[in-house]
């Protein structure tokens, strides 16, 4: 087994709501909602806690493309009772075969 499998394999224990991740109702543009499981970093650099100021809150969500095979601007995501899209730009941090990071920012 290669190590590239291995980690793939690991995507289970990673995704997991009991473990890394948590559930987030995820609906992607002209879609149906859906709940999906992402690890939602909210202490991501830049990010404001929560609070409505100069910069508006934003978070950064890692999910298995699987689940959001292609996130775009106008998808919404609703975790901490609160709703967040993708960020306009910059909205994609990473992207691989299997999974993808997107910033959010938390809409008023």
């Amino acid at each position: 087994m290669t190590l590239k499998t291995q980690m793939v394999t690991d995507l289970t224990a990673i995704y997991n709501d009991d473990e890394f991740a948590e559930s987030v109702s995820y609906t992607p543009v002209g879609g149906v909602q859906t709940t999906i499981t992402a690890v939602v970093d909210r202490e991501y650099p830049f990010q404001e806690d929560y609070i409505r100021g100069p910069d508006t809150a934003t978070a950064l969500i890692s999910c298995q493309k699987s689940e959001v095979s292609n996130p775009q601007y106008g998808d919404l995501f609703v975790f901490d009772s609160q709703t967040w899209e993708l960020l306009p730009t910059n909205n994609v941090v990473y992207e691989d075969d299997e999974e993808v990071e997107i910033m959010l920012v938390r809409r008023d």
